[in-house]
């Protein structure tokens, strides 16, 4: 695994292969598949290892959040618990693993074990972030706004450059992601068809 980050580090998923990895570990294709199953598997257990202490992180700050204020919780800070542990691991990796991060942000392929891990993640943020919110918006849409802070925190880390910094990148997304979260309910839109059968049956 550390072999296969440090390739994608300096050359990308593409210079990733199964023979560069068992040469870099010094190591053979057999080993690879014999505990991973896989190019793909290995890389997935690559994307999982940087993961899953982000999405522990997140969850730890959601709970700092739930301490500190009374229901509901401002925007704002919903958005720092979520977006900031993917910025501080930007930080982490950054300046000699971007491409790592860029791999990280890129969209899971349906179906893959990645978007398993990513769906996995997302449901159980949503579990803790949307009872905080306004409880005036239905709890669905607030889980498709959560989505939106999600693909926008990935977006972040899928663009990646040496010259990001946690604080900038922040200020930029819980501005952005608050405004979104805190927006009034979107009127239900009443399709027309359905409207003038509507006044049919009220003329009737």
């Amino acid at each position: 695994m550390a072999a296969a980050t440090q390739l994608i580090a300096e050359g990308g998923e593409e210079a990733t292969s199964l023979r560069a990895v068992s040469r870099a570990a010094r190591s053979n294709a057999a080993a690879v598949h014999y505990h991973f199953g896989g190019r793909d598997e290995l890389l997935t257990a690559v994307v999982a290892g940087l993961l899953e202490p982000v999405q522990r992180r997140r969850i730890e700050l959601l709970e700092q959040v739930r301490a500190r204020y009374e229901p509901p919780v401002p925007a704002a800070a919903v958005v720092d618990a979520l977006v900031r542990p993917d910025l501080e691991l930007l930080a982490q990796l950054r300046p000699d693993r971007v491409r790592v991060a860029r791999l990280l942000g890129q969209p899971a392929v349906p179906g893959s074990a990645v978007a398993a891990l990513l769906e996995r993640q997302f449901e159980a943020i949503a579990a803790g972030a949307v009872p905080l919110l306004d409880p005036s918006v239905p709890a669905d849409e607030l889980r498709q706004r959560l989505r939106w802070v999600r693909a926008a925190a990935s977006a972040v880390l899928a663009g990646a450059t040496e010259q990001d910094t946690v604080d900038g990148r922040l200020e930029w997304l819980v501005g952005f992601a608050a405004a979104g979260l805190s927006a009034p309910p979107t009127p239900i839109q009443v399709p027309s068809g359905k409207v003038a059968k509507m006044k049919k049956r009220k003329k009737a």
